[in-house]
């Protein structure tokens, strides 16, 4: 290709164009701007601005990531996307406006975009919840705002390189991006550096690209492209030193990654280049035959390097292991989820159930057979695929219109492949029409057959506006000029439009800084009670969120800090009886307020009807009144929102213990082991119901069939020994402690336990060890000295203790307080703890169910 010529070209298309603007007839112009050229100055400024905030999301997308404590890399990349989005939005539509005309390509494409938007648009607002569906979080992928922000990324991306020079500079770009994230991920890997610090990369597959599956992704695409330019395009050696450079980083990381569904696909583009340039005479210098000059290409080497690493995937997974790369990644099967999208769809056919809801799709209608697994209780934000999870919440239009979209976007891709017979290789503006439909295409079978992050999705839409860009630029599409003058009807219309769009981006500026200045105070809320426990500086953090962004998850957030507030109060001995009782009165007022705020927000997550529940039955054992039956309609709120979950018939069975119905408990309870029979809260219930009854062989029971579902749970484990205690089977009871001190050396009162069954054995040193042990962590308990004492003159442990025997007591031998010798109690350490459960978000798991 030669470049001096096609620069030249270039030059001489910008001069075309400068000189139509500038030499049209002054009668045309207001008699203000006659005469006045530096306003055409101003209007190439502020699209020159708009191409360089897109310039600059290009290069930032792969690299950018906020230290935060709620989804670091997906918030990051989301804001970073959506704003510069914005940025581009405003000074593309204000250098139009300016102007007073636009040209934009000709393209059903654009069209089949748009439609895509607008379904997405009526789905979102027909769900129920349609603040969840148009922007939901600020990390939510699948939501109305998203899709319109990559729609309108592909539409400046065929506006903004609509020259080869652009195209070039886009990828040049994007390949120093790719270099940044390899170095990155180098020196995080085999250094142990985390150059960006809060502790965001703390495994050895932490990445700056997301998911490392998304990893492997991105590098397939950055080598796809590599090797179609290697292929396709005529350069120097320094430029294809530098394309080599990047197919053999690319397949590194990809090495690293191991991702077999990466490994096919790339292998099915590879051998599709591999055969273009193979047999079409017109991507090569015309040559005869097929010699082994022809035959040994890049793409071939490429290939069979990539069948070597397909079919022998223990050599991979060696040196996945070596690297300390392994991981396996969950997410439901292709006909799981189907069969959610069928089951979603009997009601919602048309539109589905709204974007950004497959979650609640799957709480709802997941498989029975799920329960069986380790995943019983994940989330899954989408199915196998983003294309199928999409029939579920967009309904039959939406996928209808995806689907359109992209047949359309295939049957472009043939435009791309057609030139004249006497074509002998490829033009640099035919090169990067083919090399960016590959591109595309490669990320988009991804969006169909897999559930990426933000950034692969993103790509999709970005070089798809590439590719278009492309296609304007060699002539396969034409060009449609839209007047923005107003001196016309159509014209006026367009320019209100243009003048709404703009006012438009700078709302939604206004709205996602909130958005983000909400989520930062969130994350700060949780880093500040992690680090101090202060609730009231934590309280104002969260109020701070919640008044710039109205979500759920703060409310849940300021809901449970309002219960461990209570817990404080009950506990506080120093409060006089008449000023706790109003300060209890006020924070239970409070508390109940922000829980039913979260789940008005968002009723479909059981999560917020859990959390409501919780804070009912907190006060259910201090006779407020209706507390029980508000916490139980809570708890049946949360099971119609997943009847799949036995964890609304546990809390349910604790309520009817707290008021005594233990008949009640015991059906609950059942009814949890219908949906889950080896779960093991219910098993463990039972067993606490059964030995208060007074059933100890029933207990008994219920507590050996709860160990052997948990055993690695050593509470299960103590209550056994407890039990067998009882039962005077001081073996069983033995071997259950001896397991639970295994499991938890730090557990006071295991040892304690199993101390006196060795003193009862007559096993007096292995006594004194236990006994001398607590002694250590519990240096003030005066019973351990006096025992301590006993075992050590020959006397039995309990001698001269008072009664009641220490497994007849309301309280613990040992009390949990001294037992941890930490400034904060149990009970706080405890709310503490369950903050982080409630307020934390799931991670998203995949797995393949049948």
């Amino acid at each position: 290709m030669n470049i001096e010529n096609k620069e030249r070209d270039i030059k001489i298309k910008i001069v075309k164009e400068d000189t139509d603007i500038v030499e049209e007839p002054k009668e045309n112009l207001p008699a203000s701007s006659a005469g006045e050229p530096k306003k055409e100055r101003k209007f190439f400024g502020t699209e020159k601005l708009a191409a360089f905030f897109f310039y600059a999301l290009v290069f930032l997308m792969p690299v950018f990531a906020l230290p935060l404590a709620v989804a670091p890399l997906a918030s990051g990349k989301a804001i970073l996307f959506l704003g510069g989005i914005l940025l581009t939005a405003f000074f593309w539509i204000f250098s139009a406006l300016a102007k007073g005309s636009v040209k934009i390509p000709k393209s059903a494409l654009l069209i089949s975009c748009g439609a895509v938007v607008l379904v997405w648009f009526a789905s979102a607002l027909s769900s129920g919840n349609a603040g969840l569906s148009l922007a939901g979080k600020l990390y939510d992928l699948d939501t109305f705002a998203v899709m319109l922000a990559a729609s309108l990324a592909l539409f400046f991306g065929s506006m903004i390189f609509q020259s080869e020079k652009r195209v070039f500079g886009f990828y040049f770009l994007l390949f120093c991006s790719s270099f940044v994230v390899f170095l990155f991920q180098v020196i995080h890997l085999f250094f142990g550096i985390n150059i960006i610090t809060f502790n965001i990369f703390p495994y050895t597959t932490s990445n700056l690209i997301g998911g490392w599956n998304d990893f492997s992704i991105f590098f397939g695409f950055i080598g796809l492209v590599s090797l179609a330019f290697l292929e396709m395009a005529k350069f120097g050696k320094g430029l294809r030193f530098f394309l080599s450079l990047l197919l053999l980083m690319s397949f590194l990381a990809m090495v690293s990654a191991n991702f077999f569904n990466n490994w096919v696909i790339f292998g099915v583009f590879s051998l599709l280049v591999f055969i273009m340039v193979l047999f079409k005479s017109r991507f090569r210098e015309q040559e005869k035959g097929l010699g082994a000059k022809n035959f040994l290409r890049i793409s071939l080497f490429v290939l069979a390097a990539v069948i070597f690493f397909t079919l022998f995937r223990e050599t991979a997974g060696n040196i996945n292991n070596l690297l300390k790369t392994s991981s396996t990644e969950v997410r439901p099967s292709w006909s799981a989820t189907l069969d959610i999208a069928k089951k979603s769809l009997k009601d919602n056919v048309v539109l589905g159930t709204g974007p950004n809801t497959f979650v609640y799709d799957w709480l709802k209608f997941k498989p029975a057979a799920v329960n069986n697994t380790i995943f019983w209780n994940a989330q899954f934000s989408s199915g196998f695929g983003y294309l199928p999870s999409m029939a579920a919440t967009t309904g039959i239009l939406g996928i209808v219109a995806l689907i359109f979209f992209l047949a359309i976007f295939l049957n472009y891709g043939r435009k791309a492949f057609s030139y004249k017979k006497e074509n002998t290789r490829l033009s640099g503006g035919q090169a990067l029409a083919v090399v960016s439909f590959l591109g595309s295409a490669y990320l988009w079978t991804f969006v169909v057959l897999y559930a990426p992050g933000l950034l692969i999705f993103s790509m999709a839409f970005i070089m798809t506006g590439v590719f278009l860009a492309s296609l304007a630029n060699i002539g396969k599409i034409g060009m449609a000029e839209i007047s923005l003058s107003g001196k016309t009807k159509p014209g006026m219309i367009f320019m209100v439009i243009g003048i709404i769009l703009l006012i438009g981006t700078v709302s939604s500026a206004y709205l996602y800084s909130r958005k983000f200045l909400a989520l930062n105070n969130y994350s700060q809320a949780l880093i500040l009670f992690e680090k101090t426990g202060d609730i009231d500086k934590t309280g104002k953090k969260l109020t701070k969120a919640v008044g710039m962004d109205k979500q759920d998850e703060y409310y849940r957030a300021l809901s449970e800090l309002g219960l461990i507030s209570l817990n404080k109060i009950i506990a506080n001995k120093d409060l006089p009886a008449d000023k706790a009782l109003e300060l209890f009165k006020d924070n239970l007022g409070i508390t109940i307020a922000y829980a039913r705020e979260a789940a008005r927000l968002n009723p479909a997550d059981p999560v917020n009807w859990m959390q409501l529940g919780r804070v009912y039955e907190s006060v259910v054992a201090l006779k407020v009144e209706k507390a029980d039956e508000a916490a139980l309609n809570s708890y049946a709120e949360a099971f119609k929102a997943s009847p799949l979950d036995p964890s609304p018939f546990i809390a349910s069975a604790r309520v009817f213990m707290q008021i005594n119905k233990a008949g009640e408990a015991r059906k609950y309870l059942q009814s949890a082991l219908n949906i889950k029979p080896d779960f093991a809260d219910a098993l463990f219930m039972l067993a606490q119901i059964e030995a208060q009854a007074g059933n100890l062989k029933e207990a008994i029971l219920r507590m050996e069939q709860t160990a052997s579902v948990s055993p690695n749970n050593f509470g299960v484990f103590f209550q056994l020994g407890l039990l067998n205690y009882q039962n005077n089977n001081l073996s069983a009871a033995r071997s259950a402690f001896e397991r639970t001190v295994g499991l938890n050396g730090d557990y006071a009162n295991a040892r304690y336990f199993l101390g006196l069954i060795y003193d009862r054995q007559g096993l007096k040193e292995k006594a004194i060890e236990q006994f001398a042990y607590i002694a250590k962590t519990n240096p003030n308990n005066e019973e351990v000295k006096r025992i301590l004492s006993n075992l050590k003159n020959g006397r039995s442990a309990l001698a001269e203790i008072a009664p009641p025997a220490p497994e007849n007591r309301e309280e613990p031998p040992i009390s949990e307080k001294e037992q941890t010798g930490l400034k904060k109690s149990k009970l706080e350490t405890s709310a503490q703890e369950n903050l982080w459960i409630f307020i934390t978000p799931l991670s998203k798991f995949r797995i393949l169910f049948t």
